[in-house]
Formats: structure tokens, sequence, C-alpha cells
């Protein structure tokens, strides 16, 4: 067993390790919406505008995941996956998740997902955004599923922690007074450095009730070598809660003899990062690019304010002998006179400097630029008549930042891909307790619902995850748009009406709708596709239903080819389209007056044809199925 000496050494390794980034980072926090300037001080706006403004092209309150097909995966059961994900993203609050977790990437340069509980009387995993200054992991390994352990503080009231107690989850104490109260000194400073720099009032540490709790949730190994979760107190005197993980989502290690070895349980914790630094352990972020720049500006803009209203409201040379009255000198009024002797010799404004020169305008120029330059924000002007930018410099301007973006989203979609796979074997882990869930698609004909049966998520391998950024650059878009457009004229001699349909529903189309249900309800299953559909699940059971002659056989042919797996009534009917589609198409021919075949070959259409050479196999299966 693990003793708390144990969880209390590598906490401090932890601590340790990550103590100093963390009070920047709080410092970084204050300096975002510059809350600690004086009442006569102005402060810049460029690190939180920089930020909103990286924050607003990375994030995307819509779906941005499909699932793909891997070994042993039917198309039906990657259908329920897709329903019930677009499903979920709204049950769970996907997009509140998704922005509380982008900010902290952006800002922590890490964001951290747990996904370990899943509630299962809703029915669905209840993943939530972990504070990365109340968090710390392992220090020797960059890679989350390489830790040997993570951890983070937890608050909890005396109510909650008594509801625990007497349902029998937490074993390790009978009353809250056997464990000390309050929160610790350094991470309340966190928080009262940031209400301090709102104005707001500091807190004590502690309620006066003492009904406040900080509870420590440790992950690490035990001594079998098991993943496994404690709680313990922040005295570390007490452990009240131990469970091993039984998730079931291992990846399995295959030693040299060639055996498999089961890890058990990932780490229930997603990372997404937004700068991603290879085999390190601290990624940089936002705010570490900009932190520099932000300060260098707001120490020139106050020295350009002091310097205005200096100007405005100059110092003054006088002369005592002559000035008689030195408080007129503090009054600005109109019509105001000083009487002097002397003008000339017994007063003088003493400070007349520009507050912004050119060269000051162009330094801050300057720093804005480096700011913009690393994060793709630059901003670039309107090519001015004769001046020095051009369009077509604008435009690789535009094309740089639009990749600097795009590079920004693929990386953070390592996490969000990471994140729906542990979303796929909560569902395979726990599926088989509830048999099947109802899921809700809303779209422009309202809300579907659908039934998705959990048995299609017990699977050998899971399914492959794309994530599709809805933030994709504009510039790429735009030109693909156009080169669409612009070769729309000349495809349908190349496609015929059915590949044209197909190219407006799959292809075009799609490019220029948000919403991908607006697709169904501009071209809607034909008829053909439709009896296809139906016909599958008889094939699946392989049974043959009969081919009508009337049948649009190419369309038949392209939905039959679906049915996984193929049974022997799938290919006889297969093979009955393809004959019906030969013969549609020899006729056409000899009534344009082609010959179908060749001339130095005659025809044999009994062995030409797939249904004739298959004619006694046919007959034993109709006459040994039963028919529909």
């Amino acid at each position: 067993m693990t003793s708390l000496g144990e969880i209390r050494s590598k906490y401090e390794e932890s601590f340790e390790f990550l103590q100093q980034r963390k009070r920047r980072q709080v410092s970084q926090l204050v300096l975002l919406n510059n809350l600690q300037r004086g009442d006569q001080n102005i402060a810049s706006t460029l690190l939180v505008t920089l930020f909103n403004r990286i924050m607003s092209s990375l994030y995307d309150d819509k779906m941005q995941v499909k699932f793909l097909p891997s070994q042993g995966i039917l198309q039906d059961q990657l259908n329920s996956y897709n329903v019930l994900a677009q499903s979920d993203f709204l049950e769970m609050g996907k997009s509140k998740l998704d922005y509380d977790w982008t900010w902290d990437a952006l800002f922590f340069g890490q964001g951290f997902l747990e996904t370990l509980r899943f509630n299962k009387k809703r029915k669905i995993m209840e993943p939530s955004v972990i504070n990365p200054l109340a968090f710390g992991y392992d220090p020797y390994f960059d890679e989350v599923q390489d830790w040997r352990y993570y951890w983070k503080w937890v608050t909890k009231t005396k109510w909650e922690l008594k509801k625990l107690i007497k349902a029998g989850v937490i074993k390790g104490i009978k009353d809250t007074t056997e464990i000390p109260s309050g929160v610790d000194t350094y991470l309340w400073d966190y928080k009262i450095k940031r209400d301090e720099a709102k104005k707001g009032t500091a807190m004590a540490t502690d309620t006066k009730a003492g009904d406040v709790f900080q509870i420590l949730e440790f992950y690490g190994y035990d001594d079998k070598g098991d993943k496994t979760v404690w709680w313990v107190d922040k005295d570390f005197t007490k452990e009240l809660f131990k469970q091993k993980l039984d998730l079931q989502d291992g990846e399995q290690i295959v030693a040299p003899d060639g055996t498999t070895i089961d890890t058990g349980s990932k780490w229930p914790i997603v990372v997404k990062q937004a700068f991603r630094e290879p085999h390190s352990s601290i990624q940089f972020s936002i705010a570490d690019l900009l932190e520099d720049k932000h300060r260098a500006k707001s120490v020139l803009l106050n020295l350009a304010y002091i310097a205005a209203k200096d100007k405005a409201n100059p110092l003054y040379l006088y002369n005592p002998d002559k000035v008689t009255d030195v408080t007129q000198l503090f009054n600005r009024q109109i019509s105001q006179h000083i009487p002097v002797t002397d003008v000339i010799d017994a007063i003088a404004p003493l400070n007349k400097d520009n507050p912004m020169d050119a060269g000051l305008i162009n330094f801050i120029t300057m720093l804005q630029q480096e700011a913009n330059d690393p994060v793709g924000t630059s901003v670039s002007a309107e090519p001015e008549p004769g001046g020095k930018g051009t369009a077509t410099e604008a435009a690789i301007d535009q094309q740089l930042n639009d990749m600097a973006q795009s590079l920004q989203s693929k990386v953070m979609q390592f996490g969000e891909q990471e994140f729906w796979s542990h979303w796929f074997h909560r569902y395979s882990r726990y599926g088989e307790d509830f048999g099947s869930k109802m899921a809700n698609i809303v779209g422009v004909k309202g809300v579907k619902t659908q039934e998705v049966k959990m048995s299609d998520f017990q699977t050998d391998f899971p399914p492959g995850v794309l994530v599709y950024s809805a933030k994709e650059a504009e510039y790429k878009e735009l030109v693909l748009r156009r080169d669409l457009i612009n070769l729309y004229p000349q495809l349908p001699q190349t496609l015929g009406p059915e590949g044209m349909r197909n190219f407006n529903k799959h292809v075009f189309f799609p490019k220029f709708l948000q919403d991908p249900s607006l697709i169904d309800v501009m071209f809607p299953e034909t008829l053909d596709e439709m009896k296809a559909t139906e016909e599958n699940e008889t094939l699946k059971e392989n049974k043959y239903p009969p081919v009508s002659q009337s049948d649009d056989h190419l369309t038949h042919i392209y939905m039959h080819q679906m049915v996984m797996p193929k049974t022997l009534a799938t290919w006889f009917h297969i093979a009955e389209h393809q004959e019906f589609a030969a013969n549609a198409k020899s006729v056409i021919m000899e009534q344009e007056g082609q010959n179908p075949s060749s001339p130095n070959q005659p025809i044999n259409k009994e062995r030409s044809s797939p249904m004739g050479a298959t004619a006694p196999l046919k007959q034993e299966m109709q006459t040994s199925m039963p028919t529909q």
C-alpha cells in the first residue's frame, strides 16, 4: 500500500517544479486586465487585445469531430458514434468546456480536461476543466500517459463531506472534525492577488465556521502497479478515499517474446496545447510571448501621458519678487491673468517637449508588430495609392497570418482528438449496463431522435477520429470555393446527371453551408436509395430480395456495396443488378448504331452474363432461402 509519506514526497517534488512558474502566471493574469495600474496612470491593452483575437480565431461552439472507420468497424456503427457524439456535445455542455479549455491552453500554455466521471443514470460522461494553478504533474515525463502521478486540489464543504462519509465513499474518517479545515496560504494567495487587483477585499484562508476543506486528489500507482486515485487531507495525515482505476482503455504492450500485456487504464486526463514544444514538460503561452511587449508599451504610454499633461499644464520658472500670488499658476481658468511687472523676466514655461514624437510612435509600432507576428494577428492595411505597400504584399501577409493560426489550430486538435477517444472508451466500458441511449439531434427540420445501441461500442479496435477546424484559414476556403465555381460549368459534360447530383450534395454545397442538415433538405434520398437501404437490411440476414428491371441499378449497386458483412445473397443480388445494367447499356448502344461487341468475337450471352454463369446456384438459393 502506498503510504501517505510517498504521496506527500511526490506532491512536494511537483510543487517545487511548478511553483515559481505559477507565481509568474498569477502576475500575468493581473497584467492581462491591467488591474494594478494607479488612478493617475494608463495601461496598454496589447495583451488582452491579441489574446482575445487569437482566442476568437481558435474557439468555436460547434461540433468539430467525425469518427472514421478502422479495422472491424461497420458503417452503421460509425453512424451511431457520429449521431451520439453530436447529441452528447450539447448534453455535456461541450461548447462551454471548450471555451474554458482553450482559454487555459492559450494563457497557461497547457489546458487540462478530466474525463474520469461517467454518470450512469444520465448515461453520459461528465468532463471537467482543471484549474492549472491548483494542478501538478510528474516533471520527469512530457507525455501525459507516461506520468508516474499527477494531482489537483479540490475544495469541499463540510456538508458534502458529511454526505460522502454517510454514503460510505469516504472511509478514512467518521467526522469532518478529524481533518483540518481551510485552504493553504500559498494556494489561497493566487486568489487573493487577483481579487485585490480587482479592488476586492482579501478574505481569510478559512471561514469562521470552518466549513471549507481542501482535499488533495492524487493519481498514482499502488504497490501492485495499478493506477489508483486517492483523497488525502491537506496535512497528509488521513487517507479519505482510495479506488483503483478500472477504465479498460489502456494500450497493450507487446513483450519481446510476443506476448501482450494489458496496461489496464489510461490516465483520465487530456491536455490541450497552443504552442507545442516537443520533449518539454512546460509549454510556453501567449502570455509568455507578449508580457514584455505589454509592459514596455505601458511604460511608453505613461511617459507620453505625463509629457502631454506637462505640455497642457507646464511647469513654470518664476521670479518670486515679481510674481506675488503663486497659486495663480495652479489655477486653469478661462481669461486667467497673472499680474507681473516684467513679463519676460518674471515668468516662463519650462516643459515644451512633444509627448508623441515620430521616434516614439515608430518604436511603439515596432513593439506592436513584434507582438503580432508570433501569434499570427498582424493586420495588413489596405495599400494606399502611390504607397510602398501593394495588394500582393497585403495578400502574402494575410496568408502568413492564416498559416500561423492554422498551425495553432492543428496543434490544439491533438487534445480534441484524444478527448473523443476517451469519450468512446467510456461508452465501451459502461455501455453494457444500460443497453442503449436516445440521441437527440437539432437541425433545420427540428429535433431528430434516434436510438443508439451500446453494443456498437464493443469493438476490437477503436475508430479513427478526424478533427476538423471550423476556423480554418479563410484564405484557403476562398481559393477553393473560387476554383470550384470556375470548374462547375465543365463538370456536367464529364459527370452526367447522377454524378452532378452527388458532386453538389457531397462536395460543392457543403463548402457553402454551415449546417450539414441543410444538405438533406436540398438533396433528399431518392426512391431507389431508400429502397436499396431497406434491401440492405434483408441482405444482411442472407435473404434474397427480388430485383426489379425498373430499378436504378447503378444506385442500387453503390448502396449494396455498403452491406457488411457481405452475405452470399448480397453477391448474387449485386450480380443481378450488374446484369440488368449491362443489358441496358447494350440496348442504348444498339439504338445509337454502335456495336456493343467486338466484330471478331461473337457474343455468348449465357457465358457473358454473371447471373447466367451462376444460374444453377441462383436457383438453389431461391428454393432454399426464404424470400422477402
